[in-house]
């Protein structure tokens, strides 16, 4: 995934202010071709990261409906009789109907709104803008009374320092995040497996009580402290709670797919870095002496390991023309 649209124009402005003042390339940069494309860019990348900000805000509330729904009903399992005798069945059986349909409702709304649908369109749209902005310069002509031979290297320039280098440098600091958000032990595991291990400290008491296994008398004590009255309720609603708080922790996880996207963000780095070291030589070379097939080609073929990357945007139908194509 990209970064944000401003960060977009100001590689390209940080370029162009190292160029002359009269370097044909700000006249291609400033003209009203790229200047349409890169304006349509910010406003699909603008509604793209307010899509993903949606998503995720929808997601989250449907995780938090979906885990309320089984805590709730997880607390009627515990033996609690005694402080509910004075309410009426009706009402615990309320409790357990509203659970049930907050789980439902928020599966439905979220079939019904598709969010990540809508985030993935609007970024897949967002990407083949992007690259229609670097095709558009790259096709430029230099402008009279401009230097024309200068033109190819400053457009290889561009394009290393505003759209490669900075789609590697985005790679790297997002490879670097996605691992380390995927090694770390949540907090909500935590309690989840906390509450597992108190549910099967429970169990074993319980266990070992009923056998009357002999046990020194600290240990008796403290199975005596565990072994509650109808201890397999308080087993299986502090189970079911603990399978909640995991499910939740789970999926939160899945949501950021930080380990796909690692992996993604490091096989499309290593290619596109190939690419470079493979190609740029004789990218070199050929603008050295004005012409610049090479260096369409080169943007033909870094965009080519790009859209690999960009495949699971790809709602969107692609250009017809191949040197407009982006994930």
């Amino acid at each position: 995934m990209a970064k944000p649209a401003k960060h977009q124009r100001d590689e390209i402005d940080e370029f162009l202010a190292t160029l002359p003042e009269d370097g044909p390339l700000r006249a291609i940069v400033r003209g009203a071709k790229v200047q349409t494309e890169l304006a349509a860019f910010e406003a699909a990348d603008a509604r793209a990261l307010a899509e993903q900000t949606r998503y995720r805000s929808w997601e989250r509330r449907g995780l938090r409906a979906t885990t309320f729904g089984i805590l709730a009903g997880a607390l009627l399992l515990f033996p609690l009789d005694a402080w509910v005798a004075g309410v009426p069945r009706t009402i615990i059986g309320a409790l357990q109907t509203l659970a049930l349909a907050v789980t439902f409702g928020s599966v439905l709304l979220i079939t019904w709104l598709k969010p990540l649908e809508e985030w993935m369109s609007h970024r897949a749209e967002a990407e083949q803008l992007r690259g229609r902005v670097f095709a558009a310069i790259l096709r430029g002509a230099a402008p009279p009374n401009t230097d024309p031979m200068a033109l190819p290297a400053q457009k290889l320039d561009l394009l290393l320092g505003a759209h490669l280098d900075d789609q590697l440098r985005f790679f790297d600091r997002r490879i670097r995040e996605h691992r380390a958000s995927a090694s770390k032990l949540s907090p909500l595991r935590l309690i989840g497996y906390a509450l597992i291990a108190c549910a099967g400290a429970i169990g074993l008491a319980a266990l070992a009580k009923g056998l009357e296994v002999p046990l020194p008398e600290t240990l008796e004590r403290l199975v005596d402290w565990l072994a509650l009255p109808v201890s397999n309720r308080w087993q299986l609603g502090i189970a079911t709670i603990a399978s909640g708080v995991l499910a939740h922790a789970t999926a939160r996880t899945l949501m950021e797919e930080d380990e796909r996207k690692a992996a993604v963000y490091a096989i499309t780095a290593g290619k596109l870095r190939r690419l470079i070291d493979r190609d740029l030589s004789n990218v070199r070379a050929g603008i050295a002496t004005g012409d610049d097939e090479a260096l369409q080609k080169f943007f033909a073929n870094a965009r080519g390991i790009l859209e690999q990357e960009h495949a699971v945007w790809s709602f969107v139908q692609p250009s017809a023309d191949p040197a407009d194509r982006v994930g």
